[in-house]
Parts: structure tokens; sequence; C-alpha cells
């Protein structure tokens, strides 16, 4: 299976780093630097000087999601070769340049490749969700799982997260309501896949796609009235419950076509850390990373979408998943990952600012969590504004105004439909 498209992907030696490229992995272990993220756009001179100052000498770069090497250096004569008449023409001809033409901002740039990849995210997701439901239904009657057909399925979503993370997770994002089994599944697989991408944790990646999307196969075997029960659980009812990942490990022993780490993940993904999960009790020494982290994003799509309990806000879940992780029943440094990739408040989600403007999380910020990239959907005056600024919050002052988030809204009562804002009007870039 094909992981990923790997041509956008280039190494770099740290003096030819310029500003406008985006980095996504270092020639030393981040444990030996103070940098926490593993990726990152470098916006000024000074982002390199840091870089440079704890031993960096190489650096991985991502030419979809930044500029390239020939982009900065085609044509390039250093300015303090050039005439001081060269220099005049070229001001006087910048001068001329409309806003249009000008470099993007950090949040323009930030916002491009979720634009570029919405459509396709799009088409992907619904294709995703067409194949899954088919796996999911023939294994329900009987068939065996369709293996080659669950990694095409991986293997798409992974290229398109590999372009942009953000717009999968919008894609999840939209889908939060819809609670039905295979949609649970994609939603899963995708979650997993964007952690693992944006935190490097790429060894293997194949299989873990794979055991999000079938973690839950072994529910297609158990009684269609049990799976549609929301409350009043009998002991029995949830002793039978409980067997589903045992279940779904047996199914795959029906088809050859599946890695064998995925019966690992689908075993294991209702166990917890400190042995208080099930099927076995396992305890975290027991556990695979991909396994556990399976078992957040199968947790967090839950509790999202209501499918055992009343809905909860993006932010909410997260919050959820950090007091199971300080009690202990989970991988603390993993449900770290996890708020890092997704951001403090997800993508997608629809936020009040201090001035009482309304905006939607376009992007997260890595190094500044509390501060994403947001589009302004409502002015302070209630105005909706479908082509509203788009805003880095950590840049601080804008148009004089610093702003920061103080609420979450719930875009089912606020009637909003975060997607109605992220078409580009002609010009806006």
């Amino acid at each position: 299976m094909n992981r990923e498209d790997l041509t956008t992907r280039k190494r770099v030696a740290i003096g030819d780093l310029r500003p406008g490229m985006y980095v996504i992995g270092l020639d030393r272990s981040w444990l030996q630097t103070p940098f926490l993220f593993h990726r990152k756009l470098i916006e000024r001179p000074e982002d390199i000087e840091k870089l440079k100052q704890h031993g960096i000498r190489e650096v991985e770069i991502d030419t979809a999601r930044g500029t390239d090497v020939s982009d900065v250096f085609d044509g390039e004569t250093p300015e303090a070769d050039e005439p001081a008449s060269l220099r005049a023409d070229a001001q006087r001809i910048d001068s001329r340049i409309t806003a249009a033409q000008r470099p993007l901002s950090a949040a323009q740039s930030a916002f491009q490749p979720i634009v570029r990849e919405l459509d396709t995210a799009r088409s992907i997701h619904g294709e995703a969700l067409t194949l899954a439901q088919a796996i999911f239904e023939g294994v329900g009657g009987g068939a065996p799982i369709d293996g080659e057909t669950a990694g095409r399925v991986v293997t798409n979503l992974q290229a398109s997260i590999t372009r942009s993370p953000e717009a999968n997770l919008l894609m999840m994002q939209m889908r939060r309501f819809q609670s039905d089994l295979f949609t649970h599944a994609v939603n899963v697989c995708v979650l997993s896949l964007v952690v693992a991408t944006i935190e490097g944790m790429v060894e293997d990646i194949d299989a873990l796609g794979m055991g999000a999307l079938l973690h839950d196969i072994g529910e297609t075997r158990l009684p269609r009235s049990l799976l549609n029960k929301t409350n009043d659980f009998t002991d029995a009812d949830a002793h039978l419950l409980k067997q589903h990942p045992i279940l779904g490990a047996a199914l795959l022993a029906q088809s050859s076509d599946i890695p064998a780490p995925v019966e690992r993940i689908i075993l294991d993904h209702h166990e917890r850390v400190d042995g208080s999960g099930y099927p076995s009790g396992a305890r975290a020494a027991d556990l695979s990373t991909y396994s556990q982290l399976v078992a957040l994003a199968d947790s967090y799509d839950d509790m999202l979408s209501g499918r055992n309990q009343v809905a909860l806000q993006p932010t909410e879940v997260l919050r959820q998943l950090y007091i199971q992780a300080n009690v202990g029943a989970v991988n603390r440094e993993l449900i770290e990952k996890v708020i890092r990739s997704l951001g403090v408040y997800p993508i997608g989600s629809v936020v009040e600012l201090n001035t009482g403007e309304h905006g939607v999380v376009i992007s997260t910020n890595r190094s500044s969590a509390l501060k994403p990239i947001v589009r302004i959907i409502m002015a302070r005056n209630g105005i909706v504004q479908f082509n509203g600024p788009i805003l880095a919050l950590a840049d601080g002052v804008e148009d004089r105004v610093e702003r920061r988030i103080i609420a979450v809204l719930d875009p089912v009562k606020e009637r909003i439909d975060p997607m109605a804002f992220l078409r580009i009007a002609p010009g806006a870039f």
C-alpha cells in the first residue's frame, strides 16, 4: 500500500532555509531542543536564527505547505551585490503592486492549503463513507472483511491528510452528529491518521489507519437490538457488548490481506493503561502506542457525536480526555499529542471574541494553543460576514484591537454552518 506522496518533502540545509518555508522535521530530536512542535511555518528570519542557535544544521520542509527552495533561489541575487539603481527600480515596481499581489500573511498562508484541499477532501470522505458502509454491512451479512477496499480507504485519506490535516479535521467536525457505525469508523480513522501525521508517528501508519477504520467491526456480529439501545443496559447486555473487540479480532482470521498489527489495535482499543479497560484488563506495558491512540480517537468521536451520551463541544471533549489522563486511565503524553494536533479550539469551532465578534477556527496554532487562526463570521454589530477577515490571534493587535477567545459557541444553537464561511471571494488572495 502506498503510504503517502513524498514528492513534496525535501531536506534543506539550515543556510538555505527562508521565511515562507514549512518545516516538518529537524536533524535533532525535539527532546534535545526547546521546540515543542514538529511542524512550523517559518515566518521571519528570527525563526531561523533560533534553529541555528540550538544546533540545527538541516531541516525537512514540505513544499505543498510552504515555499520551495527553487522558488526562493531561482534568479535570486544577493542584495549587497545589486547596484543601487537596480534596488531603486525594484522599490518603485514594488510600490505599484496591488494588495492582492503582495505576499500572503501568516493567517492567509495557513488558510490556503485548507481551501485548496477542501473539495478533494469532501470527495475522498464521501467515497470513504460509502466504502466503509459496504465493508461493515458485508461483514454483518456474513462476508469476510474486504481488506483491499479498507486499504484503499486508508490510502486515500492519508494522501489528503498529508496535504492538509486541517481540511480533513474540518470534514470530520461537519459529521459530528452522525453516530452510525461506519461514519464513526471513518472519523476515528481520520483523527488517528491526523495525529500520527502531525506528530511524526509514521512507522506502520497503514496498519494504524486500517486498525482505526475496523476497530468496531466486531459490533456487526452483535444483535442489532443491543446496538440500538441507548440506556437501560442489563449486566448481560454490557457483558455481550464488551465482546466486540474479541469478535473483531476473530473476524480478521477470515481475511489474508490485512497487516498483523491491525488485530492488536482492534483487540485493545477499549483497554486502558491503568488496567481498567476491557476485554482483558491489559495495562500500559502490554498496549501498543497505536492501540492507545485509536482508543483516544474512539472516545473523542463518541463524546463529540453523542453516541453513548449527550454530545459535547470539542473543547469539552478534550477537557474530559485530559481528566482521564490526570487519573491515570490514559497515557498523558499521548493525550497531549492529540490536543496539540487538534488545538484547544479544534478546526471548525465557532468562537466568540472579546470584541463581540464571532469567528470560525480554520487553523490551529501549535506554538500558542489558545490563539488559533480564525475567520471572522460576524462583526461586533451583529452583521454576518461570509468573506470576513482571516486573523492569526497570536499576531496580537490587528486594526489597533487585540483579540482573544472568551467562549466556544454551539453551532447548532447559533444556527451556523462553519463550512459556509470557508468559501473564498474572487481576488481575496
